[in-house]
């Protein structure tokens, strides 16, 4: 998908020599990374700009990928996008390896590709990608610090991570000769999205809510990156600032009041127990959305049908909204039972190969998700639509 309006600027800071921080926006493939280079390493610089420079290289492999993605945004075409992506960040940090030849460097990095209505988002490291939605910042990402982790944890509480001296830690970074574990985001898009990816220079001296704020102050991106940059100077500009922004123009796409609705019926679900905000990230990426049709079969052998709006008929009993349809017969493993769509409707369907998936690339939330399975399975009922 074409970005119509995008913008980008990076800025050296007030306290730093060099800018160690590079950026790219590619409108014409939807793509927007940003990376910074590891403050205080040798080649800091020479690393974040070997990890752009590889994304450049492969922009003709990314293109084909994201044409079918575009043309179809099935679930098996975006795991296909987002492998691809995966695989970027790993030849990055085989490539800044090879460049900073052992010397102590790295980079983070953030890859965001707007595609068939869906933005996918690989990181490593602290540099963040948030969307702006009715007024509303959310972050996409989780950073890759020790504070950040201990947080996640509980081992730490918001006011000890405020003054933690592991905040700018990084476990994870491209270029640094341990195991690369990208994570990988999928997040539906609405028409009047803004998404922003950045470099930490940007999100320590300013907070999520006042980054919002400035860029709701201004239609022009541009104008808005500059006012971010300047901001963060204001605050101390104790590291380099990097910034790109993107507004999602097609009115085509679901209203982000369904989106939210949605989202949020997702996470109060019963399925949504035992998953963490990180799961329910993650499992999207593994999801189809299926409009439901009043009276429509539905074949609960493609997958589970996890009910976001209307209501399924199985086996004689209704999946409302937060439940899952299909649950018997991924347990006993046999032929399903026709099912019915009660009311119109939506659901994400998640089908056996992507569940697969799932299981392999990412066990422990697989393993989470199971255990809601099951607890749905036996909390017996069903529901009223509602």
């Amino acid at each position: 998908m074409k970005l119509v309006h995008s913008a980008s600027l990076t800025d050296v800071g007030v306290h730093r020599q060099a800018n160690q921080d590079a950026c790219i926006v590619l409108p014409d493939l939807g793509l927007l990374a940003v990376a910074d280079g590891m403050g205080g390493l040798e080649k800091g610089e020479v690393a974040s700009g070997a990890a752009i420079a590889l994304i450049r290289d492969a922009k003709r492999a990314l293109a084909e990928i994201i044409t079918q993605v575009d043309a179809d945004p099935s679930v098996r075409n975006r795991l296909a996008l987002g492998g691809a992506m995966e695989q970027v960040a790993e030849l990055g940090s085989s490539r800044v390896q090879q460049l900073t030849q052992g010397a102590n460097s790295g980079t983070t990095l953030v890859l965001g590709i707007v595609a068939g209505g869906h933005l996918l988002v690989v990181n490593v490291g602290d540099s963040r990608a948030y969307i702006l939605r009715q007024g509303k910042m959310r972050m996409l990402t989780d950073d890759h610090t020790v504070a950040a982790a201990q947080l996640r944890s509980g081992m730490m509480s918001p006011e000890e991570y405020e003054t933690s001296p592991y905040q700018h830690m990084l476990y994870q970074a491209l270029g640094i000769r341990s195991e690369l574990d990208p994570d990988l985001f999928d997040e539906p898009l609405a028409h009047g999205d803004i998404v922003l990816l950045c470099s930490d220079g940007l999100t320590g001296p300013i907070t999520d809510e006042e980054i919002g704020a400035l860029i709701l102050e201004h239609e022009d991106l541009d104008v808005a990156a500059q006012k971010l940059v300047d901001k963060a100077n204001e605050r101390g500009g104790p590291d380099n600032i990097t910034v790109t922004l993107t507004r999602i123009e097609d009115p085509t796409l679901p209203s982000a009041t369904e989106l939210e609705e949605d989202r949020q019926r997702l996470a109060d679900g019963r399925l949504s127990l035992p998953l963490t905000g990180y799961d329910l990230r993650v499992l999207r990426h593994y999801l189809d959305y299926r409009a439901l049709s009043r009276g429509e079969e539905v074949d609960l052998g493609e997958g589970l049908q996890l009910v976001l709006r209307g209501a399924i008929a199985e086996e004689g009993v209704m999946r409302g909204p937060g439940e899952v349809a299909g649950i018997a017969a991924w347990i006993r493993g046999g032929d399903p039972e026709l099912a019915i769509a009660e009311l119109d409707g939506a659901a994400l369907v998640l089908d056996y190969e992507a569940l697969r998936e799932l299981e392999r690339r990412r066990p422990k939330t697989a393993a989470r998700f199971f255990r809601g399975l099951l607890g749905a399975a036996y909390a017996g009922g069903g529901s009223t639509p509602r």
